[in-house]
C-alpha cells in the first residue's frame, strides 16, 4: 500500500497518544487535564473563556474540565469583571496544580525526546515546518472559522 499522510498522521498521533496516556494515567490525570495544566503553566491567571480557547474546546466543557481540576486541589477559579462589566471567571493553579502542571511538563519534554531519538535539529526544524504548512494548506481549504 502506498504512503498517504491520511495514514501517516493517524498512526503517529495514536502512537503519540499511546503513550502520553499512559504518563498520564501514572499522574491519575484524565484525557483532557494534562492539555489544560500545560497551558496554565504559561496563562496562569487567564479568564476562562480564554483558556477554553487556547484549550481548542467549548467554555461549557472547559468549566467542566476544571470542575474536575478544582476536586482535585489543581485550580481555583476567582471571579472578575471583563469588558462591558460582564462576569467571567479567572483560573488560577494552587501550589498542587503547578506542581503537577510542572510533571506534565517533565512528562511532555521526556516524550518529545523519544518521539526525536536518531533525528537531527534541522530535520526537526524541517518537520516542524513542513507539518505547518500542511496545516495551513487544509486551513485554506477548509475556512477561517475552523483553522486551528
Amino acid at each position: 500500500m502506498r504512503e498517504i499522510i491520511f495514514l501517516a498522521l493517524q498512526d503517529t498521533q495514536k502512537a503519540h497518544w499511546n503513550r502520553s496516556r499512559k504518563g498520564f494515567q501514572e499522574l491519575d490525570l484524565s484525557d483532557g487535564q494534562p492539555k489544560t495544566l500545560y497551558i496554565l503553566r504559561a496563562m496562569d491567571g487567564c479568564v476562562q473563556k480564554e483558556l477554553a480557547k487556547a484549550c481548542d474546546i467549548k467554555p461549557s466543557s472547559m468549566t467542566v474540565m476544571l470542575d474536575g481540576l478544582e476536586r482535585k486541589g489543581y485550580v481555583r477559579r476567582e471571579e472578575t469583571r471583563v469588558s462591558g462589566g460582564k462576569r467571567a471567571f479567572r483560573v488560577f493553579l494552587t501550589k498542587e496544580g503547578r506542581e503537577m502542571a510542572e510533571r506534565v511538563f517533565q512528562l511532555m519534554e521526556t516524550i518529545e525526546e523519544e518521539c526525536f531519538q536518531g533525528i537531527s535539529e534541522e530535520e526537526k526544524q524541517q518537520l516542524f515546518a513542513l507539518l505547518r504548512r500542511v496545516r495551513e494548506n487544509l486551513n485554506k481549504s477548509c475556512g477561517a472559522e475552523n483553522q486551528i
